[in-house]
């Protein structure tokens, strides 16, 4: 790879640190990675206009590095990829706070319309049309996700018919957000351009506390203080539950197993929680009710309190 990169950006470095398609290099202080597009090809000159947007309000992400041809996409044995100076490589786990100073820093930009991803109700309803064609085709083959997908299903459509009752005649400010924020992600993940998209701010806080729950399931007090902390407006708070109630994190996994043929068993730790987190969505409802006016889901507010010794 030292030759595809030297040939291709001009960069010469004696050594690249090969981590599974990812490859890392130093020329003199500054740290390149090279990384698979993993991305449509197509959003990436978005993406790109987008950081040069944020340079001039110095909120500094990766930068790209252009091909000797001016190209952003180098393919290389018929791969696309870009290549990155790394601006922020701390392996810090990100913060709820670190979360919201990014997406606050990015509140009144001017964004590419060709990244928004605020169209939930389409693009979950033809995500869960297209699964439950997979389910059909292969889901012999999977005993787990075949004795889990129907509740997760159903919690998706509680999502989508919840979502389906809102008002929508007013529209929430969009920041900068990202593909997916997972408790797990470090700051180098925050940073990277490819995991930009333009959504409502609680986009990336809903995903996050979503990821903390299976980790540490009494999330409800952070939730909280999230709220009250930034001030968010009645309909950004319904926008907030709707997204708690879709099971993203089940759906991942489920992508992750028929693509990427990852071993079933990594649903475990998602269905053995359930319970748990249907109580958390019964308690932030309750929350959320006496704060604000939203639809009831009369099957979730009947989820049953556990008895404590």
């Amino acid at each position: 790879m030292k030759n595809a990169i030297l040939y291709y950006y001009q960069l010469f470095t004696n050594h690249v640190h090969q981590t599974d398609k990812q490859y890392r290099f130093y020329v003199g202080t500054d740290e390149y990675l090279l990384m698979p597009c993993e991305i449509p090809v197509s959003d990436i000159n978005y993406i790109y206009e987008l950081t040069l947007q944020l340079y001039r309000i110095n909120l500094y992400c990766h930068q790209f590095i252009l091909n000797k041809d001016g190209g952003l996409i180098t393919y290389i044995n018929q791969i696309p990829y870009v290549l990155f100076r790394i601006y922020y490589n701390d392996k810090k786990l990100v913060t709820i706070s670190d979360i919201t100073t990014f997406s606050n820093r990015t509140l009144y930009l001017k964004t590419p319309e060709q990244l928004n991803r605020n169209n939930w109700y389409q693009m979950w309803t033809d995500k869960i049309d297209y699964f439950e064609y997979q389910i059909t085709q292969f889901g012999k083959k999977f005993p787990l996700i075949r004795e889990s997908f129907s509740y997760f299903v159903g919690l998706a459509e509680t999502a989508i018919t919840f979502l389906n009752q809102l008002p929508n005649d007013k529209h929430p400010y969009l920041v900068v957000a990202h593909r997916r924020t997972k408790s797990t992600d470090t700051m180098f993940d925050l940073y990277n351009p490819l995991n930009f998209v333009i959504d409502t701010r609680i986009r990336d806080a809903s995903e996050y506390f979503k990821q903390k729950f299976f980790e540490n399931p009494y999330v409800l007090e952070d939730i909280k203080l999230y709220i009250e902390n930034n001030q968010l407006s009645n309909q950004e708070c319904t926008l907030f539950f709707a997204r708690m109630l879709f099971p993203t994190f089940y759906f991942d996994l489920y992508e992750d197993i028929i693509i990427d043929h990852k071993d079933e068993k990594v649903l475990l730790k998602i269905i053995t929680q359930i319970n748990d987190y249907q109580a958390l969505l019964r308690d932030l409802h309750i929350y959320l009710g006496a704060k604000i006016k939203m639809p009831e889901i009369e099957w979730i507010l009947k989820t049953p309190i556990k008895e404590t010794i």
